[in-house]
Order: structure tokens, then sequence, then C-alpha cells
């Protein structure tokens, strides 16, 4: 995701400003919601985004679809942005908002590839060694795919541990290749 300056902005603004009227909790809820909203419809990221539809058509339908539920300083923030004809950026305001929360409460997002996803036991045994791992809470996605064999590929940040079959196979024939086997 390309997160513009301006996104980085609205974001942080919100952030502290929901910082100090300890609505921090709220406000997470807030962009949580409106993030998975536009993530699961390519529909309302194409809305609004357009440059054709008018202003008053883009705040109906996102009063429509928020405003009952969000707080006043969420509701503040979707109409702030309207106003300045940023709409576009709500997705970005969003993630970057939930990124600041995150480092606020001390989590770190942790990627896992796996071929099948593990079982509640083995997740929670897995979420308590990295979490003794990182010093941290951690928050744990999962992604599946099966052409890994087995095993697992956790990503921390930029950094890669690949404990899965396939990694394991595709070492094992560069070195017999290297042997001239």
């Amino acid at each position: 995701m390309v997160v513009k300056k301006v996104a980085h902005r609205y974001a942080s603004a919100l952030f502290h400003e929901a910082k100090n009227r300890n609505e921090v909790d709220a406000v997470a809820r807030d962009m949580q919601r409106i993030s998975e909203s536009i993530s699961g419809s390519s529909e309302l990221l194409l809305f609004l985004r357009s440059q054709i539809i008018s202003r008053e058509i883009k705040a109906n339908v996102l009063t429509e679809l928020f405003d009952k539920d969000l707080s006043e300083i969420s509701r503040s923030l979707v109409r702030l942005i309207l106003e300045k004809r940023r709409e576009d950026q709500l997705p970005g305001i969003t993630h970057l908002f939930g990124q600041l929360y995150k480092k606020e409460q001390g989590l770190q997002d942790i990627e896992v590839l796996v071929a099948k996803r593990p079982g509640s036991e083995q997740t929670e045994l897995l979420k308590k060694a990295l979490e003794k791992k990182t010093g941290g809470k951690v928050l744990l996605s999962f992604r599946e795919d099966p052409s890994l064999k087995g095993g697992m590929a956790i990503r921390i940040d930029d950094t890669v541990i690949d404990g899965t079959v396939k990694h394991k196979l595709q070492q094992l024939e560069a070195s017999f290749q290297k042997a001239g086997m």
C-alpha cells in the first residue's frame, strides 16, 4: 500500500486528538471497522477514489455506512476529509492509525506462512514463543500456501525465518548441485 504524506498527517493528528480525549481504543476500533469495510469492497475503494462522484453523494454514502457506529471524533475525521476532498486517503489514514495504535500498545504484527493453518493449541504455543523472542505482544496472521509442504515461514518486520519443507528441499537440492551430484 502506497501511503501519501497527507495520510500520515491526518492519521497522526487523529491519533494525538484521540489520545488527548482518552478515546484511542474507541477510535482504533472505528478505524479498524472502516479499514475492513474498504478492504472488503473493491467497489467502495473505487467509489472513494472516483473524481466524478460528487462530494454530497460520497458524504451521504459514508454517513449511511459509518455514522451510526462511529465515535464523534471518527465522524469528525470523515466529515473533514470529505470537506478537504481527501476521501481517497481514507484507506491510508486507517492503516497508519492502526500502526500508531499498535506501536502505542506495544503490539507487533507477525505474518506466518504455513502449508495448513495450525490448531488453536499450536497457535497459542507459537504466539507465546514469539512473544518471548520479541519481548512484546504479537498479533499473528496466518497465510496458507499448500506448496510449502510443511513447516512455516515467519516474517517479523523485514526478517524472514524460513523453516518450510519446501525451503529445506531447495537447500538440499542446491547443495547436491554444488557437489556435482
